[in-house]
């Protein structure tokens, strides 16, 4: 199930097996804080167990589902396993919990934004909260509400262009809206958005990409002026460059939709609708074209024939020429 579908389903039925996966990092939270709330634990300081760490004992979850809940009707054992690099000792211990049933203690299993399974578990019988990314209705009525929390309001406009700005990472966008709240005197809008929050690297790609499709030198050289300020100027700026417009050049080869996209390329759905709002900007044989030097030009930059600064003049020179 969809994140915005959980709270619904949990007021028809509590399971006892859920499996968190997504890259949301605020979704993550939020899905395992509303599951808490809704079973009603009582005394949560002892009846919620939450287990992280880069070597778990499968001995020691099952104990604790095992453990009687403490003045309340069920307890929670959270287990974070979306750690890279984690090991699992034990797995065939919680293995043969999963072949039966306890109905006092419920199951969390955070995986994070990992491709793969932990080997050895049956999760046939868990119920799965997909925290990826809220539509975009979703996204802009949550930022509303976090405006609202703080005596402000917000235009949708306004929340839309700083989901835009933050590549629609809801932690980074509900921390802007509460530095907004103390820059605004009452309602957050546009131009307060675009003179206050931070445009990510991947957004000002987007912004580079159209500038130099349209030739739009101006624009161009401001935005590239901008990432260049930063610390380490120019350096990793070809690398975001390439993968943008790998990603076009394979969009414009294979037809597949905007969620099978965004789990091949490992990213958020709206970083594929932006990227697809783009590929009509360029044909097949441009996209390769650019791909093909930016390799040659990484090479180039490894080997010390030229400078990130030379190499991305060169990569402007050749996509508005």
């Amino acid at each position: 199930m969809k994140f915005e579908e959980l709270k619904k389903c949990l007021k028809q039925r509590i399971e006892s097996r859920y499996l968190i996966k997504g890259r949301d990092i605020y979704l993550q939270k939020r899905a395992v804080g509303l599951i808490e709330s809704m079973a009603e634990i009582e005394l949560p300081e002892l009846n919620t167990i939450k287990i992280s760490d880069l070597d778990i004992d499968c001995d020691n979850v099952v104990a604790a589902l095992n453990t009687p809940p403490v003045m309340s009707d069920r307890k929670m054992v959270y287990m974070d396993v979306s750690l890279k690099g984690i090991k699992l000792r034990n797995v065939d211990t919680l293995a043969k919990y999963l072949s039966g049933n306890n109905d006092t203690s419920i199951l969390v299993i955070n995986i994070g934004d990992m491709e793969e399974l932990p080997k050895g578990i049956d999760f046939c019988t868990f119920c799965i909260v997909d925290c990826n990314e809220l539509s975009n209705d979703v996204a802009i009525k949550l930022l509303e509400l976090e405006a609202k929390k703080l005596d402000k309001t917000i235009t949708s406009s306004a929340a839309r262009l700083i989901l835009e700005y933050t590549n629609y990472d809801l932690m980074t966008s509900i921390n802007e809206i509460s530095k907004l709240a103390n820059y605004c005197t009452d309602k957050i809008s546009e131009d307060d958005v675009s003179a206050m929050v931070p445009k990510t690297p991947v957004y000002k790609i987007y912004e580079l990409t159209e500038a130099l499709a349209y030739k739009k030198m101006d624009k161009v050289y401001e935005i590239l002026g901008d990432l260049k300020s930063k610390k380490g100027g120019y350096t990793g700026l070809l690398a975001l460059i390439y993968s943008h417009f790998r990603r076009l050049l394979h969009m414009s080869i294979a037809k597949l939709t905007v969620a099978e996209y965004a789990n091949l390329f490992g990213i958020k759905e709206y970083a594929v609708t932006k990227s697809m709002q783009q590929l009509k900007l360029f044909k097949p044989k441009k996209l390769k074209e650019i791909c093909d030097l930016c390799i040659a030009l990484d090479y180039k930059i490894k080997t010390s024939q030229t400078t990130p600064n030379n190499a991305i003049d060169m990569i402007v020179m050749i996509i508005t020429s």
